[in-house]
């Protein structure tokens, strides 16, 4: 994780005028829609300057979200996200208050509206009712739900927003590179998929992760955690099948340990069983031309769980593992629970071509990524 971050603007960006729409088409110049639009336009114009923000500055969140349900819908040019949290008052903050005035602020969602347009907030029991300015407030990189809306509402926070993968050249949250879609979350980049507490101290349980696309593009669909359920939809977008995976991992973890992966790969399997004995299925993708050189990334990674159990007793806690080797990947590795992201060099080896540093290197990769899942995910 990065020391510092830039999560405080020091000079907010000009009111600007509100002229969109809400999600249903009409014009409302106090709806979630339109003040999000507004604030990003504003942004966009006047963009504001970094601010470094240190450790000292950190104080705990007065709510956090306890568990926390995504459903994306992926259509070229546009992703549909839906996020359901269940919000808590933080234990560790004993009168839920974090600032000097010892007022409960509320929920403090952190989300990037240059790239995040917000279509329908609500907290349950309360939807058309809420408030700008009082039951919820949008600023630069934030939206804060009040302590008496959560309170009115059951503290269950819904939002739908719409992002566009297509044009995320940051390369930080989700976005398409080729034909397939990636995320990249660590540091801060889950705030640029939906609008969520995206700090590492929160630490949620993602019961469900409901992904849908085209069924011809992309066949694979995956995310953090183990298989639900995978199949065809039954509505169709333009004449093209449609399908979908749910994925469910119940681990608390923080946010940049998301991931999501949609595309054309192909795949090599294995197992490892496990010191108890269980199970554990091992899936590696990659593009369909690379598949034949994963074989000692698999090999590598089955020793290196051997070995987590053999020195520290740590016994992988999943059914599943997964790892994505793709050449669009922007960084070398992330250790997503348990869907590690790669790019295809720390990865794939010919044993015709590849030197004896090259495997080496993907030894050491692997076994680095994978030694996370219990030390540093958690």
């Amino acid at each position: 994780m990065a020391a510092n971050s830039t999560e405080e603007p020091s000079n907010p960006p000009k009111k600007a005028k509100l002229s969109t729409t809400d999600v249903n088409g009409d014009a409302k110049e106090n709806s979630p829609t339109a003040l999000n639009s507004a604030l990003a336009a504003a942004t966009l114009a006047s963009p504001p300057a970094p601010v470094e923000i240190f450790r000292n500055d950190y104080k705990p969140l007065a709510h956090v979200v306890s568990k926390v349900s995504l459903d994306f819908s992926l259509y070229d040019g546009k992703t549909i996200v839906e996020t359901v949290m269940t919000v808590e008052a933080n234990k560790n903050v004993a009168d839920n208050s974090n600032n000097a005035s010892g007022e409960d602020e509320g929920l403090v969602l952190n989300g990037d509206e240059t790239c995040v347009k917000l279509l329908k907030l609500s907290v349950d029991g309360i939807a058309d009712t809420l408030k700008p300015d009082v039951d919820y407030i949008l600023s630069p990189g934030k939206l804060v739900i009040s302590a008496d809306a959560l309170r009115r509402g059951g503290g269950v926070v819904r939002t739908t927003v719409e992002i566009v993968p297509e044009d995320n050249t940051q390369l930080s949250g989700l976005y398409k590179s080729g034909p397939m879609y990636c995320s990249q979350c660590e540091a801060e980049g889950f705030r640029r998929i939906t609008y969520y507490p995206d700090r590492p101290d929160v630490m949620a349980t993602f019961e469900s992760v409901r992904i849908e696309a085209d069924a011809e593009n992309f066949p694979v669909l995956l995310s953090n955690g183990n298989l639900v359920e995978e199949g065809e939809c039954s509505n169709v977008s333009e004449g093209r099948k449609r399908k979908f995976a749910v994925w469910s991992d119940p681990f608390p973890k923080p946010s940049y340990l998301f991931a999501l992966v949609a595309g054309d790969l192909g795949c090599m399997e294995d197992s490892f069983t496990t010191m108890s004995g269980r199970n554990v299925t091992l899936r590696f993708y990659s593009e369909h031309k690379n598949v034949s050189k994963m074989g000692y990334a698999v090999e590598s990674l089955k020793r290196a769980m051997k070995w987590d159990e053999d020195t520290f007793g740590l016994e992988y806690d999943l059914d599943l593992f997964n790892v994505v080797a793709v050449e669009s990947f922007n960084m070398g590795a992330m250790e997503n629970k348990s869907l590690n992201v790669f790019n295809t060099s720390c990865v794939l080896a010919d044993p015709v071509t590849s030197s004896d540093a090259n495997f080496q290197r993907i030894e050491g990769i692997i076994a680095h990524e994978y030694f996370h899942n219990w030390t540093g995910n958690r």
